[in-house]
């Protein structure tokens, strides 16, 4: 289990935050946040959340984490292979989310960070990011935990009649033997 608790001033109230290994029990609140991110519509191409059986089939068992506050999930943080090949093992891709009423206060950082700390452990060695250029604070935090930007992939595919571009963004880990 991955524990990692913030304390930060916001409006003078403190904040703590852990973060957790992700159980089938989060799943309800889990599937609330991706709906919000869902909503708000620029957090993701998709349109709809899936049942458990279909999501928890596309992500890494190994690397899934919530942030709880107060025992609430406020938060999630998962990694997706991106490939069924054997010589992508090592390459994943990230997903973060932060309910609305939690935004602001560092605790998609706080995923991200104990997230990477996961991936690594887990033997993966490069972690890639596809972010809708409008979700800057999505951009900001994983420039903060070592992604860089590859790319802007132009009118990659529409949501809701638009098309829309993304940033490919990457970070290589330091730890994993990947030379």
């Amino acid at each position: 289990m991955v524990h990692v608790t913030q304390r930060k001033e916001n409006n003078n109230i403190i904040v703590a935050i852990s973060v957790e290994l992700m159980s089938p029990a989060d799943w309800p609140a889990v599937r609330e946040i991706y709906a919000e991110g869902i909503a708000g519509g620029n957090a993701t191409f998709e349109t709809s959340v899936p049942d458990w059986e279909s999501w928890t089939a596309s992500k890494r068992a190994d690397c899934r984490l919530v942030a709880r506050h107060d025992g609430e999930v406020v938060g999630f943080a998962v990694l997706s292979p991106i490939s069924k090949r054997a010589v992508y093992a090592g390459v994943a891709e990230v997903t973060v989310y932060v309910a609305s009423k939690a935004q602001g206060a560092g605790i998609g950082s706080k995923l991200l960070g104990a997230l990477v700390e996961a991936s690594e452990k887990a033997g993966v060695w490069t972690l890639t990011a596809s972010i809708f250029p409008e979700n800057e604070a999505s951009l900001h935090i994983h420039r903060k935990h070592g992604f860089q930007t590859l790319g802007r992939r132009i009118r990659i595919a529409q949501l809701r009649d638009k098309w829309r571009d993304t940033i490919l963004m990457e970070r290589r880990s330091h730890r994993v033997d990947w030379e």
